[in-house]
């Protein structure tokens, strides 16, 4: 006769999270979030170079806790875009002209490989048409003679042209890499003479990704690239 076999229940598997883990993958989100915020305010020049920021002010506007805030600040001082002073707490960092030349150094080696990896990709859906959206918008006299529509516009395209290429880290690391803090100083050394140029330069780069022509691309954008950061030594400010 056949023994009976036991059957012996299974429980559920309980979630592996504690609350205190729980806990503390919620501040880690709540500081990436805080960071990115005032990262976004550095970018956009709506917080200078050399200032102060103010604990209380950020976590009024955040909705934060102060740790969340110093969390958030010590990710911005590894990522360089402040410095942690003693008894001063944290500023917006300064940069040298040492630091400008570096800057646009690694820029103009890694934007022409964007135009490059967009050119071989232009014929992905929606690229080749987005492309000459854009070459028709800087063909259009406004953004020459309006600075700030000019420098909105040229963020977009020179984002778009590295998105085209496909290589998401490309992305990442180029992000931090966009003169923190001095874009509206960068912006009133823009006369329509250089914006003009800076149009024409914009064209040649989107004629040669639209051909295909991975090797022109390249060139064209770190000719630009170069060009900019010939201006960018200008800008009032900076250290020595």
């Amino acid at each position: 006769m056949a023994q009976s076999k036991k059957v012996v229940a299974i429980e559920p598997a309980r979630s592996q999270r504690t609350p205190a883990r729980e806990e503390k993958v919620n501040d880690t989100k709540a500081a990436l979030y805080a960071a990115q915020a005032i990262r976004t305010r550095i970018l956009e020049g709506l917080l200078s170079p050399g200032q102060r920021l103010i604990e209380s002010e950020l976590m009024a506007e955040l909705d934060v806790g102060r740790s969340t805030i110093r969390e958030a600040f010590l990710r911005l001082d590894a990522d360089g875009m402040v410095e942690l002073r003693h008894q001063r707490g944290a500023v917006v960092r300064r940069l040298t002209r040492r630091d400008i030349t570096e800057l646009f150094d690694v820029r103009e080696r890694l934007e022409g490989l964007g135009a490059a990896l967009s050119a071989a990709n232009v014929d992905a859906p929606g690229n080749r048409e987005w492309l000459q959206a854009a070459r028709k918008s800087w063909r259009n006299d406004e953004l020459t003679s309006n600075a700030l529509k000019h420098m909105e516009e040229n963020v977009g395209l020179h984002r778009g042209i590295i998105l085209m290429g496909g290589n998401q880290r490309l992305m990442r690391i180029l992000e931090p890499l966009q003169m923190p803090g001095y874009r509206m100083q960068f912006l009133q050394l823009l006369d329509d003479k250089r914006r003009s140029a800076s149009a024409t330069e914009h064209i040649a780069i989107i004629d040669a990704i639209l051909a295909g022509d991975a090797n022109k691309a390249e060139k064209l954008m770190r000719e630009h690239v170069r060009n900019a950061g010939k201006l960018a030594k200008q800008i009032p400010g900076l250290l020595d």
